[in-house]
């Protein structure tokens, strides 16, 4: 099995989110997929099971479960399977999402439609966040998004605040009492003149730090939509991790969320790498 690292959301290479691409996974089960993704412990791992001209089949695994839906692996699995193409269509499990490469480099695609959820109130997205609610920007209200995964949208009071904000893992349990959301944190504002807004975005209770996250942006642009923002809009991500990221967003009636995709490195996996992780479902 092919295995391609590419750096999605990457103005340059060694930045924006990492991603593994493994081709030729059809005789994978989902412990072994798995097995593979905690191996490579990126973000996520993608799976081609099946592919054609245009279009293939893919599952997205993080170190710990699979994602019905997540941006990063989508816009990199469809780069490596079909960037020498005009389009190329991928066939997830929350339906199929076709991506399209413009010729100044970025990658385009339009996710599944976001369910906005109820709201949070500041004094909780303060705690949650380690921050005081002066910090919270109550010009967005902080609300709960799904788009395959789900989120919690919170915008905060400039970049030294976005800079501070650290999710709190015992606030976490409180308020939220499940691993599965993710805590998006936002500023108007970025690093670079050109760019709108900076972000942050943890798993895992705030134990993992994403540089960059299609599904959650795509969160975000639905939620500033729904506020009556419309246009090009550029997100700035995981600058304070050290891998700098870039996100568009092109907001209007419907949503696209783009980025540039950068190879790392292509090989093969071991045989017997293979026949461990096939064998992965057995173990105590």
């Amino acid at each position: 099995m092919e295995c391609t690292i590419v750096d999605v959301f990457a103005e340059t290479p060694l930045s924006g989110n990492q991603l593994a691409v493994i081709r030729g996974a059809s005789d994978l089960d989902t412990a072994a997929m798995q097995a593979i993704a905690l191996e490579m412990n990126f973000s996520e791992s993608s799976f081609v099971v099946d592919e054609h001209f245009g279009e293939a089949r893919v599952r997205i695994f993080t170190p710990t479960r699979e994602l019905p839906f997540a941006g990063h692996p989508t816009l990199g699995t469809a780069w490596v399977l079909g960037h020498d193409h005009d389009s190329y269509s991928l066939h997830l499990r929350a339906g199929c999402v076709q991506v399209t490469f413009e010729a100044g480099g970025i990658a385009w695609m339009e996710p599944p439609p976001v369910k906005q959820g109820e709201t949070l109130g500041v004094r909780s997205a303060a705690a949650l966040l380690g921050l005081s609610p002066d910090d919270i920007d109550t010009r967005y209200p902080c609300v709960f998004a799904t788009v395959g995964p789900r989120f919690a949208l919170i915008s905060v009071n400039g970049l030294d605040v976005l800079r501070r904000a650290r999710v709190r893992p015992d606030a976490y349990t409180d308020l939220l009492g499940s691993s599965e959301i993710g805590v998006f944190a936002f500023t108007e504002g970025a690093y670079s003149v050109d760019a709108h807004f900076a972000a942050r975005m943890y798993h895992h209770r705030g134990l993992r730090e994403d540089p960059a996250t299609g599904s959650a942006n795509t969160a975000f642009a639905a939620h500033i939509r729904s506020l009556g923002v419309r246009g090009n809009i550029v997100v700035e991500q995981g600058f304070e991790i050290g891998r700098p990221s870039r996100l568009y967003l092109d907001i209007s009636e419907t949503i696209r969320v783009g980025g540039k995709v950068r190879p790392v490195m292509t090989g093969r996996l071991d045989p017997g790498c293979v026949d461990a992780a096939t064998s992965a479902g057995t173990g105590p």
